[in-house]
């Protein structure tokens, strides 16, 4: 009789216990998922399926093909400043684009030319983040004759303050 009720008490104790040691799941859906942060994205931009967001190499995007236009639009109406001079290396800015053509949920990642973390000069990723959300037209992800949200991405590389190059 002992046997048991010890038997008893252990899984009631481990019953009690064990919530304390879950974990709550603090990871994304999908790898490279952007999710919704109130403090920084636009609440009216909305994502048709937020459950399935194709990746930028999943479809043929306008990006690419209107590349020679945009790269244009960019370096056209980038302003370089003297205290752009010591700055180099590559910022990316990725974002979703809807099913209806609309841009939202910017993030910036920004790294040297060895690929370690950086920051750029505020002014001069604030002004890049600007232009990219100035972009129009964007056509969302076609696959199979169905409309998509997706992602895309532009990378500048920058060298002494100047964009040398823009991809993918």
């Amino acid at each position: 009789m002992y046997q048991l009720k010890s038997i008893i008490l252990s899984f009631v104790f481990l019953c009690l216990i064990l919530p304390a040691f879950a974990q709550q799941q603090t990871f994304p859906e999908h790898v490279g998922d952007i999710p919704f942060d109130s403090l920084q994205d636009d609440p009216g931009f909305v994502v048709c399926n937020p459950k399935q967001v194709l990746q930028y190499y999943n479809t043929v995007s306008y990006y690419k093909d209107h590349k020679k236009e945009i790269i244009k639009y960019l370096q056209d109406n980038f302003s370089t400043q003297d205290s752009f001079q010591d700055q180099n290396g590559f910022l990316t800015i990725r974002f979703i684009i809807n099913c209806n053509g609309n841009t939202g949920r910017f993030r910036l990642f920004e790294m040297d030319n060895n690929y370690q973390p950086i920051h750029f000069n505020e002014a001069l990723s604030q002004q890049l983040l600007k232009l990219v959300k100035q972009l129009s037209g964007w056509q969302p992800a076609v696959y199979k004759e169905k409309v998509y949200d997706s992602y895309q991405y532009i990378t500048f590389h920058i060298r002494n303050g100047k964009i040398i190059s823009v991809s993918p």
